[in-house]
């Protein structure tokens, strides 16, 4: 079967995107249905299977297979401020929002939680986004970011803040030449960044999580857990945040129906909500 699409209908296809959807809770719209249908035939491959309906089957029997399908699909690599669009909305709406409040209500602590934070990069962004947004006023504040994800290894390299120069072009050019150290190979995120962040394993389902946050960001994390369980953990960032606090999901997430009354959204497409 190497090199043949599978075989079926549009359909088909689409049946098989509303499954994962139903299952999962992963919205396959945002990508190009070309592209999903690509995605989607190598994992066929991988199973020497022929058909979508196959394949639908495969997933009701095999469970952990959805896991390979979406590592498949969403191609997960972590980059520092990944999803421009999203980070758009964090650095111009969020972020001066959440400053705001705190300086009208005097408070000085900005508590942010990265959940799923991999190696590093996206708390890493968080906190030289604050620390830009506050300008000579960071140093009234205290900034404070957990950084929490179930993969010791991943938590190896995200504390040692060190990543190869081609992630560099991630960066804006400001926070490129005040936050990092280069040599040429390899860059190191300064000081004045990682004394913000506390890195530590954590199981979403079984740990404490830090409470009195700010803003939670917890993306491309749902995908690999069942609905009943994304309104688990939904429920557990409601108790985290502070009110009027903030949680972004992944672009292809979608916020439980269950979960869904104790937020507004702030921008639906890019899935940012604020604590009711």
């Amino acid at each position: 079967m190497e090199g043949q699409a599978p075989q079926g209908t549009a359909g088909d296809a689409t049946r098989l995107i509303a499954q994962v959807e139903r299952d999962r809770g992963i919205d396959l719209s945002q990508y190009r249905l070309s592209y999903v249908e690509r995605r989607l035939a190598t994992r066929l491959r991988a199973l020497d299977l022929v058909t979508y309906r196959q394949y639908g089957q495969y997933l009701l029997d095999h469970t952990e297979e959805y896991t390979r399908l979406l590592d498949t699909l969403t191609v997960n690599v972590t980059d520092f401020f990944r999803d421009p669009p999203v980070w758009k909305i964090i650095r111009g709406e969020v972020i001066p929002a959440l400053i705001t409040a705190k300086t009208a209500n005097g408070q000085r602590t900005i508590r942010v939680w990265s959940a799923g934070c991999a190696t590093g990069e996206e708390p890493y962004s968080l906190t030289m986004a604050f620390l830009t947004e506050l300008g000579d006023a960071a140093k009234s504040f205290i900034v404070s970011v957990a950084a929490t994800d179930l993969d010791p290894v991943a938590l190896q390299t995200a504390q040692r803040a060190e990543y190869d120069v081609a992630k560099l072009e991630h960066l804006p050019g400001p926070d490129r030449v005040r936050f990092t150290v280069n040599d040429g190979r390899r860059f190191t995120i300064k000081p004045e960044v990682t004394e913000h962040v506390r890195f530590r394993k954590m199981n979403l389902f079984s740990d404490a999580p830090p409470l009195a946050i700010d803003l939670i960001l917890c993306r491309n994390v749902f995908i690999y857990f069942t609905r009943e369980q994304q309104e688990r953990i939904i429920n557990v960032f409601h108790k985290s945040l502070a009110r009027g606090g903030y949680l972004v999901l992944g672009r292809t997430e979608k916020m439980p129906n269950g979960a869904a009354a104790g937020f507004e959204p702030i921008s639906s497409k890019e899935r940012i909500y604020r604590k009711i």
